[in-house]
């Protein structure tokens, strides 16, 4: 008992000293906002950065493709009529598939 007392003891320790490294968000960081977030109907992305997306995609979490829209726009309205309950990744990519932003949304029926 002793022995599992000093451990515990000893990775608070451990873990009190460990060094907490800064970062600053850069400017490609946040570029959309979701609302409502969880929705039950339906979900507006809105896309904030000058260059516009080439295309948003949106996932299951199990990694499975459920949407593409080409040429999104800086605000898109997606009716989940045909979504489950459940937590859905989204993605806007520019022309070459590089990835612009990315993020999360849940859905509750």
């Amino acid at each position: 008992m002793k022995l599992i007392l000093f451990l515990i003891t000893l990775l608070f320790a451990i873990a009190g000293q460990a060094q907490v490294k800064k970062t600053t968000l850069g400017e490609n960081i946040r570029r959309t906002t979701i609302y409502p977030n969880p929705a039950r109907s339906f979900v507006s992305i809105q896309y904030k950065h000058t260059a516009m997306p080439a295309t948003l995609v949106i996932y299951n979490f199990m990694g499975k493709k459920l949407l593409v829209v080409n040429q999104p726009g800086a605000s898109v309205y997606i009716d989940l009529a045909g979504f489950n309950r459940g937590i859905y990744i989204f993605q806007f990519k520019d022309r070459n598939s590089q990835l612009l932003d990315t993020g999360k949304f849940q859905v509750e029926k």
